[in-house]
């Protein structure tokens, strides 16, 4: 496909998209929400997972540190006692 077909597609589902917030109490008869409401309460409602997520990623960079540091004093260790071994 053309790099300017896509570039028109593109540009008519960013004003799809803004049309679906844009004219969003069309959508409350069906729905019972406009879809700006819809938005904002599924924002808020994420908003603790995202936190979960960035805990466990934080926790597990963190316990890989801790992993390396333990591998880091087993490898000193044993240098050490190599050294001490050739004496």
């Amino acid at each position: 496909m053309n790099a300017v077909v896509k570039l028109l597609i593109g540009l008519l589902v960013v004003i799809a998209g803004a049309a679906w917030y844009w004219y969003g109490e069309v959508f409350k008869a069906i729905v019972g929400v406009t879809s700006l409401k819809a938005l904002l309460l599924i924002l808020a409602g994420s908003i603790g997972f995202v936190l979960i997520i960035i805990g466990l990623f934080v926790v597990w960079v963190e316990i890989e540190e801790i992993k390396d540091a333990i591998r880091q004093k087993k490898i000193r260790k044993n240098e050490k006692n190599k050294k001490v071994k050739k004496k």
